[in-house]
């Protein structure tokens, strides 16, 4: 992800020193375009130092951060001219930052490439994750094989052979692919009686909140819509159904004050919803099943009335995904 990023900054600073007077043109109706610019750029490659990087890169991008402040001291003086040309400078930095940090990446690489050992610990980090999922869910799935390919690859490292462990490393990576697709096709197997589950526990929660509704004396109108949402939660069979009956029900909760046990379940729902989008993305199998597991914790620990413990698994699940979010856009 870093590379790419890398890359991609590359290239945009190199269009961006390359047609500067076009910049400078497009910016005389706004200048502040300049400054955005070139603050994005001094972002992302902030993003890409760590206390690893080399000393020359950290010294250059002092230099250009200080190209940037004095962009934007020129811009609130209204001073053009002396705007494009910190911002040309800044640019110029910033790029050859780029391709220092690029070749860094390819060099590390070649490295890779030779010893496969990086490899090998991520698929077993991997396949170790996958094996608590399936005993976690019951799936009954032999790891045996998988293990003793593993012990064959750290032999084949340590003994220099990199060729062979990396043919055993592609025999570990079809085996851990066709593990993928055993605890998905679990996983699909197993919604409708999750979703069906989920339905009874809500259908609970619901008279409850019908019999809150009457308590804070709540329209005749909407109680009635709360007890034909229960009738059509009762009756939906596929998980489709149920959420879009939940769903419903949501939206009328919003016409009245909303207790603390109603307010989690919301997040919940919004939480499932945001699984569900990056279960259409490119997210690993066992991380969204990995998350989808503990929305149901956080469902059971609702339903026994442990709403803070309920809260409080939101909260790690809302950091989770949203670095989720953030390590792919």
């Amino acid at each position: 992800m870093k590379r790419i990023l890398s890359f991609g900054l590359l290239v945009l600073v190199v269009t961006m020193i390359t047609s500067g007077m076009t910049i400078s043109a497009a910016a005389q109706d706004d200048p502040a375009i300049l400054y955005r610019i070139a603050k994005n750029a001094q972002v992302q490659i902030q993003n890409n130092i760590s206390n690893e990087s080399p000393d020359e890169i950290k010294k250059l991008f002092e230099e250009g951060s200080l190209n940037v402040d004095s962009l934007e001291e020129a811009l609130g003086q209204n001073d053009v001219e002396s705007a494009r040309e910190y911002f040309l400078s800044a640019m110029k930095v910033f790029k050859e930052i780029s391709k220092m940090q690029s070749y860094d990446d390819v060099a590390t690489q070649t490295i890779q490439r030779d010893d496969p050992s990086s490899t090998l610990k991520k698929l077993y980090q991997y396949s170790t994750s996958l094996q608590k999922i399936s005993e976690k869910y019951q799936i009954s799935i032999d790891f045996s094989i998988l293990d003793g390919l593993f012990d064959t690859a750290r032999g084949q490292i340590q003994a220099g052979q990199y060729s062979n462990a990396q043919n055993t490393i592609e025999k570990i990576e079809q085996i851990v692919k066709d593990i993928e697709k055993q605890i998905r096709e679990q996983a699909l197997l197993r919604e409708p009686e999750r979703a069906q589950q989920y339905a009874q526990m809500y259908l609970g929660q619901l008279d409850r909140l019908i019999e809150l509704a009457k308590n804070q004396q709540i329209s005749d109108d909407i109680i009635q819509k709360l007890l034909d949402a229960r009738e059509s939660l009762s009756s939906a069979t596929i998980p489709e159904e149920i959420v879009k009956e939940i769903r419903k029900i949501i939206v009328l909760k919003d016409q009245f004050d909303l207790t603390a046990s109603d307010s989690t379940e919301l997040n919940i729902l919004k939480v499932e919803r945001t699984i569900q989008r990056l279960s259409q993305m490119d997210v690993d199998t066992a991380v969204i099943t990995d998350l989808q597991g503990k929305v149901i914790e956080a469902k059971q620990l609702l339903a026994e009335g442990n709403t803070e413990q309920a809260n409080i698994l939101l909260v790690q699940l809302k950091s989770q995904l949203q670095q989720i979010t953030e390590s792919i856009s």
